[in-house]
């Protein structure tokens, strides 16, 4: 009796210890699964704020092979945390000339010819919201890098301007430290760390500045701006 009780047992701890193992298993997997689940949720959530802070109100298109241009400003701003410059263009003479103006205080604007038949295939007409005829180095776009967001490239234009008085000939120019610039129009500051108002707002409706998607993986490599 007493040999049958203990093979019972036996088998009865074996049983139990499995089932125990299993359920445990079962459970790893499980939090694994969710684990995974949270994982992808995460990244495609961010991959859509990312999406969705781009602008696509006007279009921005515009490639810049930094190789042809060694030590240029525009690559200067890709260099160094809170390096910024404002990037314009106009055809003259047949050749796209590419206008450069860093944030350094020297109020120098660089002129970058695109003379190779590589270069002058793009069409650099579309650069952002400006459209000033007159003066091209009032269009375009503000790039540089960030203290903590790496890379950005923001619009040119003040877009609560825009949206109030119509029209996009509102530039915006380097104001204080040069880390903001200014609408001259409205006095609106706004911060190119994150694009947002700083000084100057009007309301809760009040719009931070456009943004576009920068690609750029170091020195000589193609330098592409746009939505």
């Amino acid at each position: 009796m007493k040999k049958e009780t203990s093979i019972y047992n036996h088998i009865y701890n074996k049983v139990y210890i499995y089932n125990k193992v299993k359920s445990m298993a079962a459970k790893a997997v499980l939090f694994t699964f969710w684990c995974i689940c949270f994982i992808l949720s995460s990244s495609l959530l961010a991959s859509c704020d990312a999406d969705n802070s781009i602008s696509t109100r006007y279009p921005c298109q515009f490639i810049f092979r930094t190789i042809y241009h060694p030590g240029s400003s525009i690559e200067t701003a890709l260099q160094g945390a809170g390096t910024y410059t404002m990037i314009s263009a106009k055809k003259v003479n047949g050749a796209w000339n590419v206008y450069s103006t860093l944030n350094d205080g020297k109020n120098h604007t660089e002129t970058i010819v695109l003379s190779t038949a590589k270069e002058n295939y793009a069409n650099y007409s579309y650069l952002g919201a400006g459209n000033d005829l007159k003066d091209a180095t009032k269009n375009g776009f503000i790039l540089g890098t960030t203290n903590f967001n790496g890379y950005v490239a923001w619009d040119r234009q003040c877009l609560n301007c825009i949206l109030q008085y119509g029209g996009t000939n509102y530039p915006l120019e380097w104001t204080g430290n040069r880390q903001s610039v200014i609408c001259n129009k409205c006095k609106r500051v706004y911060s190119l760390e994150n694009g947002t108002i700083t000084s100057g707002g009007q309301g809760k409706e009040d719009k931070m500045l456009m943004q576009y998607r920068v690609t750029y993986t170091g020195i000589g490599s193609v330098l592409t701006v746009g939505n």
